[in-house]
């Protein structure tokens, strides 16, 4: 139907009780982005929920890939990162790229979430320190989440993340 859309609703939640499997899956990513021929990553990280044992988590993985220069992603890159399966979000993040891998490209729905930064920048220390403070407040972070609308799109649930986040963290 032309011009009908819906939008997507939040993920559902659940408590991570093996991270191992996620980890598994990370490792795998980590081994593809450091190994793509004239690869820009320097370092990744696997951060929030689905690191951390009892995180209430939606089963996205995300990973912090840290780059020497933004602009180091070329139009190659993406290519490569798209054959892997991975997709460029277009939305106006301030410096930095972020790429998803999806279950399918019909559903969308997200598996797998490339939050790309500049080494040594501003947001890189955000998300790490987000990170830490999950590891040290996970019980404060699982009450958020549980108690989060379920009537939400998933637009405003990320929203409802982040301001979360930047609650805590004064950024």
């Amino acid at each position: 139907m032309k011009g009908r859309f819906t939008l997507k609703i939040k993920p559902n939640n659940f408590i991570n009780h093996s991270p191992d499997s996620y980890v598994s899956s990370y490792e795998i990513i980590q081994h593809r982005l450091l190994n793509l021929l004239d690869s820009p990553v320097i370092k990744t990280y696997h951060i929030g929920s689905t690191a951390i044992k009892g995180a209430y988590t939606s089963g996205i993985i995300d990973i912090l890939v840290i780059v020497n220069r933004l602009h180091e992603i070329t139009t190659l890159d993406e290519k490569r990162l798209n054959l892997s399966g991975f997709y460029r979000l277009h939305h106006p993040y301030k410096k930095k790229c972020v790429f998803s891998q999806f279950d399918s490209l019909k559903t969308l729905n997200e598996q797998i979430r490339l939050h790309i930064v500049e080494k040594d920048s501003k947001k890189q220390s955000q998300y790490l320190e987000g990170h830490r403070y999950l590891l040290n407040h996970i019980e404060e972070y699982n009450h958020f989440k549980q108690n989060i609308d379920t009537h939400l799109n998933l637009k405003q649930y990320e929203d409802e993340k982040s301001s979360w986040f930047r609650q805590r963290l004064s950024v």
